[in-house]
C-alpha cells in the first residue's frame, strides 16, 4: 500500500512538473508558443542546437502583429516584449512597476553578487546607484582615461613583440579578454597587472573562471537568468568561497595600503572609500542625477550615510563591475576588429580619423574631449554593439500591478512577480527600426541618419534608469583601445577568419563558435 502511494505520489509530482503552467498564457489570452515539457521554449538553446539570440528572434519574427507574446523559460512563464514602444513605456514611463530584475542572489551563499548593483531591488538599488553614478560621470572618465592610456601604450608595444614579422594572425577574444581584465584591475581595484605579458597571473585566472559563460560555470549562469529562485533555494553561488575570499581580501588590502599610505588614485576604489566614509559629494554633471531616483532633496552624501556599508558590500561593486565589463568588452572588441577585417572600406575611413587625430595631438596623449571628438570611431563602436549586442535580452519583474496594453488593443494584467524579458537582438535586427539590419553600416549612425532611428531601439546597454551604469567607461574603454591599435597595426582576413561568423550554441553571449580569428599586420 505504502509502495503504490508513493508511486503516485512520484507520478503526480512528475505530472505537475511537466505540466505546470502549461495553460497559463491560454487563461489570459496571450499569443504564445506550444511548449516542451520542463523546458518549455527554451529547449534548442539547452539542448544547444541554436544561440539563444537565435531563437528568441525566430520567436519574436513569428508574431510580427503582436508587441508581445508569451514565453515559457523552462516551466516559468515570461512576457517577452519586442515593441519598442511598450520597452519606452516599461522601462521608463511606468518604471516605478518594473524597477528590480529577475535574478535573486543568496547573501549568505553568494555574497558578492548578492550586494552587487545588478542585484538589488528598490530602495537599496535606488541610493545604491545614487552613490555610485559619480563614478561614471564625464569628469571621472577624464580622471581614468590616463590609466586606460597607460595599459593601451603598453599592450600595443605587447603586441608588436608578438609580432615577429610584418603580419601575425591573432585570436581576438584571447587578446582583449587581457586588455580588458587589466584595465578594470587599474581602474576598478587599484593594481597594475599585464596578462599579455603574464598569463597567470592570480587576478587574470580568477577573472577568467569568474566570466566562463559555459561548462558548470555556464549552466549555473542559466539557472540564475531562468529559475532563479530554485537556485537560491538549492543555495548554488555563481562564485565560490575561494573566489569569494580572494575578492573581499584583495579589496581589504588595497584599502588599508590607501589609508595607511595616504594615497589617492583616480579610480573606483578611491569613490568606495569616500563613500565608506561619507565623503562624496554631488558633482556638476548632469549625468549623476539622470537615473539616480534621488528625491525629497536627498543629495548623494545624504544617502551614502543610509547605507551602512561592509566588507562585502565594497568588495561586490568591484567584481560585479569586473563581471559585467570584462565579457562584454571583451566580446564587444572582438565583434569589431571582426568586422574591421573583413569590411576593409569601414577600417580604411576610420584609421583615416585615427591618423588625422594623431597627427593633431603632435605627440601629445589624447584627452576625453579628443575621443569623444572622433565620431567616425563612435559610428563604428555604436553599429557593432547594434549588430552584436553584449547580452541577448534584458529582464525586468513586475513590482506593482500593471495592464500591459498589446498593439492590437487587447491586454493583459500583469501582478507582482511577473516576468518580462526585453529581446534585445531580436529589437536591434528588426528592419522596422534598422533598415538591412545584417549589413555592417556605421553610417546609419552618422550625424544625418541619426534622426531617422528611434533611440529607444537602440538597447545595447539597456534602457531607463536600470540601464548599465558602466555604458560610458566601456565606450571610452573601446575606443580608446582601438585608437591605439589602428595607430600602429592593420587588422586583415587571414586563412583562419571565418566569415560569416557562427555563434557558440554553447554561450549565453555571442561568441565566436571557432575563435576571433584575424592577421594584425605592423604599419609602416
Amino acid at each position: 500500500m505504502i509502495g503504490l502511494f508513493c508511486v503516485g505520489a512520484i507520478f503526480l509530482l512528475l505530472y505537475y512538473i511537466l505540466f505546470l503552467n502549461h495553460n497559463y498564457f491560454v487563461k489570459r489570452g496571450v499569443p504564445h508558443h506550444k511548449a516542451v515539457p520542463i523546458l518549455g521554449n527554451a529547449a534548442p538553446y539547452v539542448l544547444q542546437k541554436r544561440h539563444i539570440s537565435e531563437v528568441l528572434q525566430e520567436l519574436c519574427d513569428a508574431f510580427p502583429k503582436h508587441g508581445f507574446f508569451g514565453y515559457f523559460d523552462f516551466w516559468c512563464p515570461v512576457y517577452m516584449v519586442k515593441d519598442v514602444e511598450l520597452v519606452k513605456k516599461i522601462c521608463i514611463k511606468d518604471f516605478n512597476h518594473f524597477v528590480n530584475h529577475r535574478t535573486q542572489f543568496s547573501a549568505e551563499h553568494d555574497p558578492l553578487f548578492a550586494n552587487s548593483l545588478f542585484s538589488m531591488n528598490d530602495s537599496r538599488w535606488r541610493n545604491m546607484r545614487s552613490v555610485l553614478s559619480p563614478a561614471f560621470t564625464g569628469s571621472k572618465m577624464r580622471s581614468m582615461l590616463e590609466l586606460m592610456i597607460n595599459y593601451c601604450e603598453q599592450g600595443v608595444e605587447s603586441i608588436a613583440r608578438m609580432v615577429h614579422e610584418n603580419a601575425m594572425d591573432l585570436e581576438m577574444k584571447d587578446l582583449f579578454t587581457k586588455f580588458s581584465n587589466d584595465i578594470i584591475a587599474s581602474c576598478a581595484f587599484g593594481i597594475e597587472v599585464n596578462s599579455l605579458e603574464d598569463q597567470e597571473n592570480q587576478f587574470y585566472t580568477n577573472a577568467c573562471a569568474l566570466t566562463r559563460m559555459n561548462g558548470i560555470q555556464g549552466l549555473k549562469f542559466l539557472g540564475y537568468i531562468s529559475i532563479p529562485k530554485a537556485m537560491k533555494f538549492l543555495k548554488i553561488a555563481i562564485i565560490n568561497t575561494k573566489m569569494t575570499n580572494f575578492y573581499r581580501d584583495l579589496i581589504k588590502r588595497v584599502m588599508k595600503l590607501r589609508e595607511t599610505s595616504k594615497i589617492i588614485r583616480p579610480d573606483m576604489i578611491n569613490l568606495l572609500m569616500e563613500a565608506k566614509n561619507h565623503k562624496i559629494v554631488a558633482t556638476d554633471d548632469s549625468e549623476v542625477n539622470d537615473f539616480s531616483g534621488i528625491t525629497n532633496g536627498d543629495s548623494p552624501k545624504n544617502i551614502s550615510k543610509m547605507i551602512a556599508w561592509n566588507d562585502d558590500d565594497l568588495a561586490a561593486q568591484c567584481t560585479v563591475f569586473l563581471f559585467a565589463g570584462f565579457e562584454t568588452v571583451a566580446t564587444l572588441t572582438s565583434f569589431m576588429a571582426h568586422e574591421l577585417a573583413i569590411n576593409s572600406t569601414v577600417q580604411a575611413k576610420l584609421r583615416a580619423e585615427v591618423d588625422a587625430t594623431g597627427a593633431k595631438l603632435n605627440g601629445r596623449r589624447p584627452t576625453y574631449e579628443i575621443i569623444q571628438e572622433m565620431t567616425y570611431l563612435d559610428m563604428v563602436v555604436t553599429e557593432t554593439l547594434r549588430k552584436w549586442p553584449p547580452v541577448p535580452f534584458l529582464d525586468r519583474r513586475c513590482t506593482k500591478p500593471y495592464l500591459l496594453e498589446d498593439l492590437d488593443g487587447s491586454s493583459v494584467q500583469l501582478q507582482p512577480g511577473d516576468s518580462i524579458w526585453i529581446p534585445t537582438t531580436a529589437i536591434m535586427r528588426n528592419p522596422k527600426y534598422f533598415p538591412q539590419p545584417e549589413k555592417f553600416d556605421p553610417e546609419r549612425f552618422s550625424v544625418e541618419n541619426r534622426g531617422t532611428i528611434d533611440p529607444n531601439a537602440f538597447i545595447s546597454f539597456g534602457v531607463g534608469p536600470r540601464n548599465c551604469i558602466g555604458s560610458r567607461f566601456a565606450l571610452m574603454e573601446t575606443k580608446t583601445t582601438f585608437f591605439y591599435l589602428l595607430s600602429r597595426f592593420t587588422i586583415e582576413s587571414g586563412p583562419k577568419t571565418q566569415h560569416p561568423l557562427e555563434i557558440k550554441t554553447s554561450s549565453i553571449t555571442m561568441q565566436a563558435k571557432n575563435g576571433f580569428w584575424v592577421r594584425f599586420r605592423k604599419r609602416s
